[in-house]
């Protein structure tokens, strides 16, 4: 099977033993960005074909996702993602990095960032998490409605039939997250389904979504925890561009972030975008990204 929209040229790096399938297109200036679940590098495909013409664009799929290897034994935890892509930073030397992120990619992005602000010019911020609330010193935490209902992938056996058997994060999680249904058409289905097209493919995107941070004491809620406190006040040059309709990320993690970083330019708001803005309204947020990085 060959993809018609995605003509680039696949690199790989070794990390831990594994390895990691990445993007390197450009000269310039660095930048890198961070696909979530259940996506991989695809989903910057049409950022890539234009910002490569300008920078040096870097596009990793984390283990487990896309055409990086997919040991259904591996540690998935995020935690364990946020060091690997700590040593794939680290190999590749990559310094003056203009980080863009998006969804899961957003929380070990900047979990990343939070601990190498010196490797990092300009933050670009795509629907993602990068606080709790008890950074603010507030002990209230409702988690979004959309992470409730996919509590249940929890239960052992249910989340193994309905993600890496039915494919549900594909087929039916990641079509409700967009507005208009039409911007995921048939190509960009296959697209995002070329690495999955079999049950132990989609080992990573089960136990990512069981991640989810529902209560206070899991693993991602401290992790955001930690990362909140490391951001705040940090005075790196940030655009935060967002789908307004998004059922995971609500607009109210808007301002979290704004108080975070508080060298922000005015945040892009996209009132008929979901959660996968980049392929809903790819010219906005691309002329945005042009934008923010030519003036900062």
């Amino acid at each position: 099977m060959k993809l018609d929209d995605f003509d680039f040229k696949s690199l790989f790096i070794e990390i831990e033993g594994h390895k990691i399938h990445y993007l390197d297109e450009g000269r310039g200036e660095i930048l890198l960005m961070l696909h979530g679940n259940p996506t991989w590098c695809y989903l910057y495909r049409n950022f890539v074909r234009q910002l490569s013409r300008d920078y040096r664009c870097i596009v990793p799929d984390f283990l487990g996702f896309g055409l990086s290897d997919k040991p259904v034994t591996a540690d998935y935890s995020l935690q364990a993602q946020l060091k690997r892509f700590s040593l794939f930073v680290e190999k590749m030397s990559l310094t003056d990095i203009t980080l863009i992120s998006h969804d899961i990619g957003g929380i070990i992005g900047l979990s990343w960032a939070a601990g190498h602000k010196q490797l990092v010019k300009r933050l670009v911020v795509l629907n993602t998490r990068a606080s709790v609330p008890a950074v603010w010193g507030l002990n209230k935490y409702i988690p979004p409605w959309s992470y409730l209902v996919l509590w249940p992938l929890r239960l052992p056996w249910l989340g193994e039939l309905m993600v890496q058997g039915f494919n549900l994060m594909q087929n039916v999680v990641m079509p409700l997250a967009f507005v208009n249904g039409k911007a995921f058409g048939a190509q960009a289905r296959r697209g995002i389904k070329y690495p999955y097209r079999f049950w132990r493919e989609r080992k990573a995107q089960l136990i990512t979504v069981r991640q989810i941070p529902i209560l206070k004491t899991d693993p991602v809620y401290q992790l955001l925890l930690k990362t909140g406190q490391a951001l705040n006040g940090w005075q790196v040059p940030t655009q935060i561009i967002w789908g307004l309709k998004d059922p995971s990320s609500p607009p109210a993690l808007i301002d979290d972030i704004e108080r975070l970083l508080p060298n922000h330019q005015p945040t892009l708001r996209l009132p008929e975008a979901g959660h996968f803005l980049t392929e809903e309204q790819p010219d906005a947020v691309l002329t945005k990204i042009y934008q923010f990085i030519k003036t900062s």
